[in-house]
């Protein structure tokens, strides 16, 4: 019994060492081996990664806005009374004082014939006693009161000629005249609607910007928008930009001008809008998935010599897709942009595909 023992012990050792595949024949890995084989457990990881190399960058952001004509107003009349004649058609364009609408005057032109009438003999006695008060043959108040007479008469014949001005609709400026209200014949009250005119050459573009990009606005700025059911984008120019926030939506209001020749952009369709804010030279910009945060910095891993490097970085301007270094790497550096979550500081990677 005793003998079994004795041997059973040493026969179970030999076994378990046998089923870990221990070789007492194999040399033990060198400590270099060991650091040749990998960062984790001996694995080498395969990453993806990409160069870095200067670039000019625009710096844009997007915003919606409406399209407004240039100049908009709807005709109206001042005075009572029937329309004697409609001197446009509906959707054709107009130039600046033609005559759009007549609306009956034949009492304020028989007014003015006689105002017109009195004016006539009130210059005429006018000069008349002048010629006399030279001579001392009237008084002074005699000529001042011919000559009141006279400052009436003119008041009179351009208060009936105002009247007269009222009951001709002319257009305010060139533009494009829309659907009418009225009909030839009908009677129109004082501040009917006739029509409406537009200009709509250049169309204006009316849009807000989140207030941090304020500072970035200015007159002159070139701005890209599209229209629904144009496949052409329109470019612009921004003319005026509001003084003040817009509380209710922490934004500023600016507007832009842009051609419209053929019309095709019409007044109060949608419009989104695409505003160059600055352009960078020679920037530093690496894709966004590179970037590692955390609670007080960025950091990025920086392939070398088949290690990866955890490297701080600082960052500026973000696009679509990419974003701006401003410092911690430096042109030609290769960053991984796949495999960060496997690797660790001083892993072996090796590069699969660079861009």
């Amino acid at each position: 019994m005793r003998k079994t023992a004795r041997w059973l012990i040493p026969g179970l050792v030999l076994v378990f060492l046998v089923l870990n595949k221990w070789r007492p024949w194999d040399k033990p890995a060198t400590a270099e081996k060991r650091s040749k084989a990998g960062g984790r457990g001996g694995e080498v990881i395969e990453v993806r990664a990409y160069q870095v190399k200067p670039e000019d960058v625009e710096n844009e952001i997007l915003a919606t806005g409406s399209i407004l004509a240039n100049e908009s107003v709807e005709l109206t009349s001042e005075i009572s009374g029937r329309v004697t004649r409609i001197n446009f058609r509906e959707g054709s364009r107009v130039r600046k004082g033609d005559l759009l609408l007549q609306i009956n005057d034949a009492d304020l032109q028989a007014q003015f014939n006689r105002a017109s009438a009195q004016l006539k003999l009130a210059q005429d006695t006018e000069a008349r006693q002048k010629k006399q008060l030279a001579i001392e043959a009237i008084s002074q108040e005699e000529y001042e009161a011919a000559l009141n007479r006279l400052n009436t008469a003119k008041a009179d014949v351009q208060l009936i000629q105002a009247q007269i001005d009222k009951a001709r609709i002319q257009a305010p400026f060139d533009g494009v005249i829309g659907l009418r209200s009225v009909s030839e014949g009908a009677y129109l009250n004082a501040g009917s609607r006739i029509a409406t005119l537009v200009s709509i050459n250049p169309v204006k573009i009316d849009f807000a910007v989140p207030e941090r990009y304020q500072s970035l606005l200015s007159k002159e700025q070139p701005v890209l928008f599209r229209v629904q059911g144009e496949s052409d984008a329109y470019s612009g120019r921004i003319y005026a930009v509001e003084p003040q926030i817009d509380t209710e939506i922490r934004s500023v209001r600016c507007r832009a001008l842009s051609p419209n020749p053929d019309g095709r952009i019409k007044p109060g369709a949608f419009a989104q809008v695409r505003i160059t804010l600055q352009k960078l030279e020679d920037a530093l910009m690496i894709p966004s998935e590179s970037l590692i945060p955390d609670a007080q910095n960025q950091s990025v891993f920086v392939v070398r010599n088949g290690r990866a490097l955890d490297t701080t970085v600082v960052i500026g301007l973000r696009t679509a897709d990419k974003v701006q270094i401003v410092s911690g790497l430096a042109a030609g550096d290769t960053v991984m942009t796949t495999g960060l979550l496997q690797v660790r500081p001083g892993s072996t990677v090796k590069v699969t595909e660079l861009n």
